[in-house]
């Protein structure tokens, strides 16, 4: 007899539904694999309407939802400080959990919270759905599969465009207490997890953090530069303070490189390796050429929605996470160090160490502006 898969429902609830990114998430609690149970929000003028419409009762406090209604996942869209110990009392009181990304702000943190999923049994997973787009699926394999050879350099270069509106529409934003960090912390988190993704979490990095354009506590510009273990180096540029430049990611190595510019991909591979060819050509100067070769693509869009779905498999089969907490915390260990080093102006090795983060955020969040 063939087991038949669970088919249940699973009983969610949101907290910081008011938040605009429940849009993205609302898809995602309008699957028929999830039952909305609660929603959650400081702000009633922000949540309550939207919560009763979809017709789930109304809480300002996590906590008194928790003993009320025990859902199975706590979905967490509130600020990023808060993720966390959210989290942690979401699996404490026995719920799987699902994070907007970043996972949180200080990567000893995010330490805290894998050791919680582990303590508990729970599920901790991250919404870093840009790893289900199809383009980065098929990056993902390339590397995977060889076709460049040893990845030798990794370069990303990435403007997110934002005003003075969008920082005064909360008064949280680009703040070290309300946020965190900048553009670290909010629009680059999904760039950090694909490089990690891809090439793993680097052993060194050096950091120019700067505030250019905007009037904000934060980062508004990063440059960095990256080295792996295996020698491969990278620099990534970031910024909200630029405007009308290609996104443009490009990963080469021994055998060949791959381009993705404004989500075009193309992949170019060598007739032999690099290294065979120093270690044996008798020219001095070899004149190579890469071609471009079809590669297979693979599918998805990167939504919220794959990562409910995964998350469903991975609840009710055993079906392995998309993004878990544990491989999410690299990008924010990679982030916070980044911010180290800008503020230091030095190479900071990884892993991070901890205490040293921890020093200077408290430094940089005592003298914030914002205070709740």
């Amino acid at each position: 007899m063939t087991d038949l898969p669970n088919l249940t429902p699973v009983k969610h609830a949101v907290v910081g539904i008011g938040a605009s990114i429940f849009a993205e998430h609302r898809h995602g609690a309008e699957l028929p694999e999830f039952d909305l149970i609660a929603g959650v929000d400081v702000d009633p003028a922000r949540g309550q309407a939207t919560t009763e419409a979809l017709g789930a009762p109304f809480f300002t406090d996590h906590k008194a939802m928790l003993a009320a209604v025990s859902p199975e996942l706590v979905v967490i869209i509130t600020p990023h400080p808060s993720h966390i110990p959210i989290a942690i009392d979401a699996m404490e009181a026995g719920s799987h959990v699902l994070l907007e990304k970043p996972v949180g702000v200080r990567v000893s943190d995010a330490d805290a919270l894998v050791a919680a999923a582990k303590r508990t049994g729970k599920i901790a997973a991250v919404n870093f759905q840009q790893r289900c787009r199809g383009d980065m699926k098929t990056i993902k394999r390339v590397l995977g599969e060889g076709q460049l050879g040893e990845v030798q350099a990794l370069e990303m270069s990435m403007a997110w465009p934002r005003t003075k509106t969008y920082y005064d529409s909360g008064t949280w934003r680009g703040t070290w207490a309300g946020e965190g960090g900048g553009v670290l912390l909010n629009q680059a988190p999904h760039q950090l997890d694909l490089i990690c993704h891809f090439l793993g979490l680097p052993e060194t990095v050096f950091a120019y953090t700067t505030t250019s354009l905007h009037n904000i506590e934060t980062e508004d510009t990063v440059h960095a530069i990256f080295r792996w273990k295996n020698g491969a180096t990278g620099f990534l540029h970031i910024t909200t303070a630029e405007a009308g430049r290609a996104e443009r990611l490009e990963i080469a190595g021994t055998n060949g490189s791959l381009q993705l510019v404004d989500g075009e991909l193309t992949v170019k591979t060598m007739a032999e390796d690099f290294r065979e060819v120093i270690a044996k050509s008798p020219e001095k100067m070899p004149d190579i050429k890469a071609q471009p070769i079809t590669v297979a693509m693979e599918t998805g869009e990167g939504k919220h929605t794959e990562i409910y779905r995964n998350f469903y498999d991975a609840v009710r089969n055993g079906a392995p996470l998309v993004a878990t907490a544990e491989s999410a915390r690299m990008s924010l260990e990679l982030a916070n160090a980044m911010i180290l080093s800008g503020h230091i102006g030095k190479a900071v090795a990884l892993p991070l160490d901890r205490p040293a983060y921890d020093a200077l955020f408290a430094e940089l969040v005592k003298g914030s502006k914002f205070r709740g």
